[in-house]
């Protein structure tokens, strides 16, 4: 009988969630809930028996190798500067099983960037995607380079799996016929309140504006402490935000406004999700996506609700490339999208070419999980 195949990840939503401390709960979907958008995918597209390790089997290298004949790893933005991953290498390393990487990808603020100061444990991973990786399936070009540049060239280039989640043979023409419709409602994607780059909080505190004064909704995935104050009600959700988070909070994202207006805004406008069904069902309900995030995007577009892709990275702009997703470069959305009609109006989509890339791309993927004998699903 073929042994089943272990998934590093989820099947796109934390069971239990609801009495889980924030501090477990963002430890399951590795600090960011849109990582579940693209372990869902990956789930989805696998045509075989899966067992997730940490929920089905255990975190153990024997248990993984005695029960399963290869680890499908999510992979996201593994290849990066300032990031130790020793526990997880480790791990991988002990396992000693095919690892099957889908979606990995490389990530820098600057898409030209060529010379990489990569924790040990990094380098160790490209170490075990040449001694145990069949094919790789990766993001886009950036990550290409960087690959070559490390020795590396058994790639297929597939973008983001969650690119997939939609199987309707129409599903291009579901996005174009919402945009020809009007604009009523709106989602918009927070990031991080207080990030390095000055343009970026302008961005957020513009879609902050946006969604106060207009019919929509924000959906923050990723930071934790932001996590725990819109959880701090539960009361199982037993960490403090902080005394003073609040009050820094508020004066971050609505400067002019006081704090009862931005409880307000917090209790009736902000969301977030632990199960992608849920989000990709909400998502559907709305007109226009809109923010800097990747998979808060992508869930509302494989609902069949347009997106626009404001980027700002090497992993942004590899993404919606490769994909061909409308997207706007950060400078550009502040200086010519004052209102949420203008940014819907600097939407461009083909769908037939969106249909050709994404057809392109599939094949890819199924290359890559062909050579480590995996059937897709149909």
């Amino acid at each position: 009988m073929t042994k089943p195949l272990a998934l590093s990840g989820t099947f796109g939503h934390v069971p239990g969630l609801p009495f889980m401390d924030t501090e477990t709960a963002m430890r399951r979907v590795g600090n960011n809930c849109g990582n579940l958008v693209f372990q869902y995918a990956v789930s989805r597209l696998i045509g075989e028996p899966l067992k997730a390790v940490g929920t089905d089997i255990p975190w153990g290298p024997k248990q993984v190798r005695d029960l399963c004949r290869a680890l499908v790893i999510p992979s996201a933005n593994f290849l990066r500067e300032n990031l130790d991953f020793s526990a997880y290498v480790n791990f991988l390393e002990k396992v000693d099983l095919p690892l099957v990487f889908i979606g990995l990808g490389a990530q820098a603020d600057d898409f030209e960037k060529s010379e990489f100061d990569f924790h040990p444990s990094v380098l160790r991973l490209l170490d075990l995607i040449r001694e145990r990786a069949p094919r790789v399936a990766i993001r886009g070009e950036f990550t290409a380079r960087v690959l070559e540049r490390y020795g590396i060239t058994h790639f297929e280039v597939t973008g983001c799996p969650s690119n997939f989640i939609n199987a309707a043979p129409d599903f291009p023409e579901m996005i174009a016929r919402k945009m020809q419709g009007p604009l009523r409602s709106f989602l918009t994607h927070a990031d991080e309140p207080w990030p390095k780059k000055p343009a970026k909080k302008e961005v957020e505190r513009r879609l902050v504006a946006w969604t106060q004064s207009g019919r929509g909704i924000m959906i923050q995935q990723s930071v934790p402490g932001m996590i725990r104050y819109l959880r701090e009600n539960n009361p199982f959700s037993t960490e403090e935000p902080g005394e003073n988070f609040e009050a820094n909070l508020a004066r971050t994202l609505m400067p002019e406004a006081d704090l009862e207006t931005f409880r307000e805004f917090v209790a009736l406008k902000l969301r977030t999700y632990y199960s992608v069904d849920q989000w990709i069902e909400d998502s559907s309900k709305f007109d226009f996506s809109i923010g800097l995030r990747l998979h808060g995007n992508m869930a509302a577009w494989q609902s069949g609700t347009p997106a626009l892709w404001i980027t700002h990275d090497s992993r942004t702009q590899e993404l919606v490339d490769t994909m061909l997703l409308p997207n706007i470069r950060l400078q550009d959305f502040l200086d010519t999208c004052h209102t949420v009609q203008d940014a819907r109006d600097r939407l461009e989509f083909d769908p037939d070419a969106y249909r050709e890339r994404r057809r392109e791309l599939r094949g890819r993927l199924e290359t890559v999980l062909e050579a480590a004998d995996i059937r897709v699903t149909a």
